[in-house]
């Protein structure tokens, strides 16, 4: 697939098919994904990759409860609440695998850096038929002591981008945008 078709195409997937990715595949995305600029030439990132589903789907139910438990510190998640009720709802789409972006901030420009990770992650695997989705919810219970000391990841890295990731069950239709806002157009 061409770049510029890439970009005007890519769309958040939520509905994956069973099928798992190699390991190899993955690895390619992830090195694809630290092909970007990095700030001061630091390299900030690391990951974690996630492939069992019991252990998705338990993540899934401990975010969704955390939540819930915790709704009245997040007044912006509202409109999302029939959502985190629902047993049939998963934080991570019943996608068959997790990958997760960690920064390490002993770099300014860690946030930076690992989102434009994700970024070439997310375009690399649409290139390729692999769909991927941003997770925010997630942010509540991946980068608790107790996620990071389970999965090695040092306590100098912060979470960036929890990622479900997996093969399109259907194609979407090319997202529409508004007219980018230009400050200084006259």
């Amino acid at each position: 697939m061409e770049i510029l078709e890439c970009i005007n195409s890519k769309r958040s997937i939520r509905v994956y098919a069973d099928e798992i990715i190699p390991e190899e595949v993955l690895t390619n995305l992830i090195e694809l994904g630290t092909k970007v600029s990095t700030g001061s030439g630091l390299e900030p990132w690391g990951f974690v990759i996630i492939q069992d589903k019991n252990e998705i789907d338990s993540l899934s139910e401990m975010t969704k409860q955390y939540l819930l438990d915790n709704f009245e510190k997040y007044p912006y998640l509202q409109q999302y609440k029939d959502w985190l009720k629902n047993s049939q709802y998963s934080i991570f789409n019943h996608a068959s695998t997790l990958l997760i972006i960690y920064g390490n901030v002993e770099s300014h420009w860690h946030v930076y850096d690992c989102s434009l990770v994700a970024g070439n992650i997310m375009l690399a695997a649409h290139s390729m038929g692999i769909g991927t989705c941003w997770i925010g919810f997630a942010e509540y219970t991946l980068n608790t002591k107790e996620f990071k000391e389970k999965y090695g990841v040092p306590e100098q890295y912060e979470l960036v981008c929890p990622m479900s990731i997996g093969y399109m069950k259907t194609k979407l239709t090319p997202p529409k945008r508004k007219k980018p806002i230009i400050f200084n157009k006259k």
